[in-house]
């Protein structure tokens, strides 16, 4: 689950033992206890890895499109969602990031996010807006 990402990222090492599965299970039934759905969501968005140095969606969109994470555009938003799922492949280029976003929102409009229209609309946008690659030092 997210809250299990959560806890790995902040509080364990990525070694797979069974120690750790027990206490990423517990400490995410706790946080789900303690916090809504929407504020899990807030703290891994902030916290996950975008790539190239990038971690938090404020660094990442400050990172790859200069602006702060307030004045993303949905195009912007939809780029910056597809690259957790492979911060190194996708952050280095920005042809495979683009074709990246047009699988999220495939996948809007299979969950009936998006409608087909607004998702042709998205996907053209994001051909075209500029994406900064970054090496890191």
């Amino acid at each position: 689950t997210i809250s299990q990402q959560i806890l790995k990222n902040l509080y364990f090492t990525q070694e797979k033992k069974l120690e750790r599965k027990f206490a990423e299970v517990f400490g995410a039934f706790a946080l789900e206890r303690l916090c809504t759905k929407e504020e899990i969501f807030a703290l891994y968005v902030n916290t996950i890895y975008f790539g190239s140095g990038c971690y938090g969606v404020a660094e990442a969109a400050e990172g790859y499109f200069k602006t702060d994470a307030a004045s993303l555009t949905d195009a912007q938003a939809v780029v910056l969602a597809g690259l957790p799922q492979a911060p190194s492949v996708y952050a280095s280029s920005p042809a495979l990031a683009h074709k990246r976003a047009r699988v999220v929102l495939q996948r809007m409009v299979d969950c009936h996010k998006l409608t087909q229209d607004a998702a042709a609309q998205l996907s053209a946008e994001t051909d075209v807006i500029p994406f900064i690659t970054r090496s890191i030092a």
